[in-house]
């Protein structure tokens, strides 16, 4: 069965070549939509369509501040999965690599008709190549596990324009039964630790006390609200994201 990534996109160039090597080295096509890129992102999406004919991009510019009402995250996310034509849809930002192993798996992962949702262990990376962010009691969003694949026929978004949720057959994924955990296959994060490491409309809530495109994050950054906590990360990254760190140009 085929398996189609859905990408919204927005000032993404410094991922974007990586990005693409990644995903179609196992996906069947990769949706994208560009929200009004001024970085050259959307111009390298349509060359980059040459090179690989699944890769599928729209343009839609995105108005208002950042997940405000009119930022509309939920419907953009709903449009591209309404173009998905895989039976299957992995969701992943274009700063987000899946494992290596994970290609090897995916024909079992979609053959398998006991499961109609896969969850992943979720690897944010902080500050560097080297540290994990960890979750808190205020702050549950980092290191866990994560679901981002299911049957296309069943998933929707909702509409919140603030962190809108994946939703299977209109209910949260959580109350799915036929949802399996894959403790074995990594989502690795890396906006925090590759390229310029803050975007304004990714540091909303400013804990590396910086809210502009430009400067360097404070690492050493308190929010008043909730903890930062690390830990160590002592595994191996994608191949890909291996090839950059010694120099290597994406293919």
């Amino acid at each position: 069965m085929k398996l189609s990534v859905i990408t919204p996109v927005l000032n993404e160039i410094f991922f974007l070549p990586l990005f693409l090597q990644a995903v179609f080295s196992f996906a069947f096509e990769l949706c994208v939509l560009d929200g009004g890129s001024c970085d050259g992102t959307y111009e390298i999406l349509l060359e980059q369509k040459k090179k690989y004919p699944g890769l599928r991009v729209w343009q839609s510019s995105q108005e208002g501040l950042p997940y405000s009402p009119d930022w509309k995250e939920g419907e953009r996310r709903q449009f591209l999965l309404e173009q998905a034509r895989g039976e299957w849809v992995l969701v992943l930002d274009c700063d987000e690599f899946m494992d290596d192993r994970f290609k090897s798996f995916l024909p079992r992962l979609t053959g398998d008709k006991r499961y109609d949702l896969y969850e992943f262990r979720y690897l944010p990376f902080w500050r560097d190549m080297n540290t994990l962010r960890l979750s808190t009691a205020q702050d549950p969003h980092w290191l866990g596990y994560i679901c981002r694949m299911g049957r296309r026929e069943g998933l929707s978004y909702s509409k919140s324009s603030h962190h809108c949720h994946l939703l299977y057959q209109e209910k949260p994924l959580w109350e799915h039964s036929r949802r399996l955990r894959l403790p074995h296959l990594h989502l690795f994060h890396y906006h925090y630790a590759l390229g310029p490491r803050i975007k304004y409309n990714d540091n909303r809530r400013g804990d590396v006390n910086l809210l502009t495109p430009g400067g360097e994050p404070d690492w050493d950054y308190e929010p008043p609200d909730y903890p930062i906590k690390t830990t160590p990360f002592t595994g191996s990254h994608p191949q890909v994201i291996n090839d950059y760190l010694e120099g290597k140009k994406p293919l």
